[in-house]
């Protein structure tokens, strides 16, 4: 295949914001015939440029809840960690607690890596020795409280 060219390249960013972009819309936009666009989509699949098209989640889906269990590194406490929590808006609730873990924290992401990204953030903080994830597969009852 020849070297993408920047329509190839504008045709390619519209389909990866969205798949379901009818052959005219995608002319319109690269201000080309709807028959040329179709060429050049169709050479673009063909050379395994474009390998598929796919659903890609949005804020219309259920969001991922986990529950992150943290422990406090030595000499730090609630107070502390707490001020970085919320500056984060996916963090959703937080308990103090006693035991081996001193903080279940719910938070809540759109996709697993967002998740994982959001895990790696809170595990990097000053005052946090280690983090428990566990991943909430269905809530079975919440009564708000």
């Amino acid at each position: 295949m020849k070297t993408l060219d920047a329509t190839d390249r504008k045709l390619i960013a519209l389909l990866q914001d969205n798949a379901r972009l009818s052959t005219v819309a995608l002319a319109k936009a690269v201000g080309l015939s709807r028959s040329a666009v179709q060429e050049r989509v169709h050479r673009l699949e063909s050379a395994g440029v474009i390998a598929q098209y796919t659903v890609r989640l949005g804020s219309g889906g259920d969001p991922l809840q986990a529950w992150l269990l943290l422990r406090y590194a030595d000499g730090f406490s609630c107070d502390d960690v707490m001020p970085l929590l919320v500056e984060l808006p996916a963090v959703r609730t937080c308990h103090s607690v006693a035991g081996e873990i001193d903080m279940l924290v719910l938070v809540q992401a759109d996709t697993p890596s967002m998740l994982a990204d959001l895990r790696e953030r809170i595990a990097a903080f000053k005052g946090i020795d280690d983090v428990t994830t566990m991943p909430v597969l269905r809530v079975t009852l919440d009564r708000g409280g």
